[in-house]
Order: C-alpha cells, then sequence, then structure tokens
C-alpha cells in the first residue's frame, strides 16, 4: 500500500488522505492533570469542585478540528489507518508517565453497535497504543447493547446505568494499575462507570488516557 500511494502520488497528483496529511499541523497539548479540560493560567479548573473517579487524564488534545474530523473518521469510516496513528501518538505520551505494573484496559463496545460499524475503535486505539508504549493490555470490560452516547445531551449522558459495563469473568487486574483508553472524554460519565467496575475489582489506582477531551461551555452544553 505504501508503494501504490506512492505511485499514484507522484503520477497521478492525487493525495489520498492519510493520517498524516488529515491531522495537518495538529500537534499533542496537554490539558488538566486531573480532567484533561483545556486550561487558563489565571482560572483555577472547575473539577478542584468535582469529585473525579480516576487519578489522572491523558489526553492528545482538544475535541477541534483536525483531531476532531479524524476520530469521526476512524471511529464511523473504519478508517483504520488513523485510529491505528492516533493510538501510537497516545502510547508515545503514556511512556514514562504512568506507574509500573500498567495495564490498558479499553472501553468495550457492545457487541451489535461494533458489527454495524465494521470497527472497535477503542481496541484499534489500545492495540497500538500497547505495541508503542509496551504496556500490556486487559480487555478486563464488556458492554451492554444501549443507545450511543454520541446521540445524546450532555445531560442525557449523565444518566448512563452504572450496569451498563460490566467486568468480564477473570479479568486477573488486581492489584495493577489500569489506565482506561477512550476515544472522547465529554461529561466522563462512561469512563465513571467503567472506572468504578476496575475498583470492583481491586485495581490498585485508575487513570484515563483519550484522544480528545471535549470543550464544555459554562451551561455544560458542547462546544
Amino acid at each position: 500500500m505504501p508503494l501504490l500511494d506512492t505511485i499514484i502520488d507522484e503520477w497521478a497528483g492525487i493525495t489520498f488522505p492519510r493520517p498524516v496529511v488529515a491531522l495537518g499541523e495538529f500537534r499533542p497539548t496537554n490539558g488538566c492533570y486531573w480532567c484533561g479540560a483545556e486550561m487558563q493560567s489565571d482560572v483555577v479548573c472547575a473539577c478542584m469542585r468535582a469529585r473525579l473517579h480516576w487519578s489522572r487524564v491523558i489526553r492528545l488534545g482538544a475535541y477541534e478540528e483536525p483531531l476532531s474530523d479524524c476520530i469521526l473518521g476512524g471511529k464511523y469510516t473504519a478508517w483504520k489507518d488513523m485510529l491505528e496513528h492516533l493510538g501510537a501518538m497516545l502510547g508515545r505520551k503514556l511512556r514514562g508517565c504512568v506507574p509500573p505494573n500498567s495495564i490498558l484496559v479499553p472501553i468495550p463496545m457492545p457487541p451489535i453497535r461494533r458489527c454495524f460499524r465494521r470497527i472497535n475503535h477503542t481496541g484499534v486505539i489500545a492495540k497500538h497504543a500497547s505495541l508503542t508504549s509496551g504496556i500490556p493490555i486487559r480487555r478486563a470490560l464488556w458492554r451492554k447493547e444501549c443507545m450511543p452516547q454520541a446521540s445524546k445531551s450532555a445531560s442525557e449522558r449523565t444518566l448512563l446505568h452504572r450496569n451498563s459495563i460490566l467486568l468480564r469473568p477473570l479479568p486477573m487486574i488486581n492489584g495493577r494499575n489500569a489506565i482506561l483508553i477512550d476515544d472522547v472524554l465529554t461529561t466522563g460519565r462512561t469512563l465513571e462507570v467503567a472506572a468504578n467496575k476496575l475498583k470492583s475489582a481491586r485495581v490498585a489506582s485508575v487513570r484515563v488516557a483519550v484522544l480528545a477531551v471535549t470543550k464544555m461551555s459554562q451551561n455544560g452544553k458542547k462546544m
């Protein structure tokens, strides 16, 4: 495929939307250490008044173009190359900033939705984050069929039932430092439910690693 891309680029003048091209000038940025939100130098982050269910958020950037378009392309058009590239970028951010004995735990997709979309996007992201960072994967969670969170408003997302995500039998994560892998952090409810399930299996700690964090307005709506 790389050879075919080169031939078409040079002889036909056509450039495929490869990951590096699609991401353009995007460079990973840091957000709040605890919630991942955009930081303002003169404002205390709102998460200081909230009860978080994890100890840190590691992200690539804010959920805005071009990163948001690339995530949507990977998720809804089964653009596997993009998800692999973003997963590897996330893996590079994880290296050296997580404790020993860590594991990557991808947020699972319901089976029917996975078949419909033709790709397990969080699985692909986690796999390539693992290959880049050297942190092993534990598929410790299972998810029931439910309405996608992306189709809900911010207030509706917070109503996700605590048993919509369940532990798999014999997860083998006792005492490990778990890093939950997801594509986008919006209200954090999905990650909260997953984090609580991992804690019930007696993990030592829970961190979150996502591709992007959605900017929220003061009224709690997505921007």
